[in-house]
């Protein structure tokens, strides 16, 4: 094997084409060529796409290895989450995927570099036939259509919404939206949207699901390609995101370059790609945007394209590997420490397993943003949270 190339070993895909896999798919292009992919046991670089396959693997088979990781959440979240602790004393470095989270990383002494996400323009492009892409899906031509395509019900019991998610705020935007303005129509599509069916049914909000209607767990089932999201993105007059916090979402960049506008909390990217008028902190200021809305008042940002592309990712991913370790460690002393054996347990674990733990929210529906209280990981108070998340509102009590 080549010593000048660095040698990687990725952990912590799913095998199911959705948001970790796109991380270290891209990430793979980005570094072709200058990276030799190994083996657990003989790689000196483990580049994660979370932190919680780290804590898989095991600090025994992480010996003499620098580590890597996509932050999938911001530091804000994952200080909440038993573990992390030893994830950040172990990272030698953090990949971040928006400005809001390099912040954080940084204001707790975490070494971090911010690598934008990617998108492919080939994929996520807009089309001529909008018209006929709602039409085939039962919407009317004069519908005002919002909708998303995240997942809002947590994989653990699919009666509670996913706190991350915000579905209880895009409710309320959606049931007061359609009081003032009737023709409202929610699109859904992907897994694990029960939750928001369920209480739109009862509210009598009118929305159209694409996939497999079905009781129980629809993860792996109704995972939509790339191809059709930017179908249905089509037909969406607004992408209206209520997330409490995120690592990116993907779903800003896909619907901007889709060709749609977007509306959404202020949280992960949306922030760097999104004008201001583009956010919202409230249901009311939301559904004020959106019942006035006009169509084409919200554009990409004219350096998008360059800025959410291979090439920057690529010239940033680089500039982020420059001073890592190239070449093999020996691979006599991590099969010593037990790496083997934690390479088939890593397998083992993350091959179709849906991503992060689960996260109740509370059971009063809010009347706007508001936060949403989680346990603490032990040893880390609530105060190191409100300083790393000081411009965050989600996190304020």
């Amino acid at each position: 094997m080549n010593a000048s190339l660095w040698h990687v070993h990725f952990a912590g895909g799913q095998k199911i084409a959705w948001a970790l896999d796109e991380d270290l798919r891209w990430a793979r292009e980005a570094l072709a060529g200058r990276i030799q992919e190994t083996g657990l046991a003989s790689a000196r670089i483990v580049h994660a796409a979370w932190w919680p396959a780290l804590a898989a693997i095991g600090e025994a088979a992480l010996r003499k290895k620098t580590v890597v990781c996509f932050a999938d959440n911001p530091p804000a979240f994952y200080l909440t989450q038993p573990g992390f602790e030893w994830a950040a004393r172990r990272v030698d470095l953090w990949i971040a995927r928006s400005r809001e989270a390099a912040g954080q990383f940084a204001s707790l002494g975490l070494q971090v570099v911010q690598v934008p996400y990617c998108i492919d323009p080939q994929i996520f492009r807009p089309l001529p036939d909008r018209v006929s892409i709602r039409r085939e899906g039962g919407i009317a031509d004069d519908a005002f259509v919002i909708g998303n395509f995240h997942r809002d019900s947590e994989g653990g019991d699919l009666a509670k919404p996913k706190a991350q998610k915000g579905p209880e705020i895009f409710f309320e935007i959606a049931r007061e939206l359609h009081r003032r303005v009737p023709r409202t129509v929610v699109l859904l599509a992907g897994p694990r949207r029960h939750w928001l069916r369920r209480e739109l049914e009862r509210a009598g909000v009118p929305y159209r699901f694409v996939g497999r209607v079905m009781a129980g767990d629809d993860y792996t089932i109704n995972i939509l390609d790339r191809q059709e999201l930017n179908r249905l993105y089509q037909a969406l007059d607004v992408c209206v995101i209520s997330s409490r916090w995120e690592g990116g979402p993907y779903s800003v960049l896909e619907a901007l370059f889709a060709g749609r506008p977007v509306l959404s909390t202020p949280v992960g990217l949306a922030r760097d790609a999104l004008p201001e008028k583009a956010l919202y902190r409230s249901v009311e200021e939301a559904v004020g945007r959106l019942e006035s809305f006009a169509p084409g008042e919200e554009s990409l940002r004219p350096d998008a394209l360059r800025h959410y592309s291979l090439d920057r990712m690529k010239d940033c991913l680089l500039a982020a590997y420059a001073d890592l370790p190239t070449g093999r460690v020996s691979l006599s002393s991590v099969l010593r420490s037990g790496a083997q054996a934690a390479l088939h347990q890593v397998e083992a674990r993350f091959t179709n397993t849906p991503p992060g733990p689960a996260q109740a929210a509370k059971g009063e529906r809010p009347a706007g943003v508001l936060p949403v209280e989680t346990p603490l990981a032990p040893g880390l108070d609530r105060d190191a949270l409100r300083r790393s998340a000081a411009d965050i509102a989600w996190f304020r009590e």
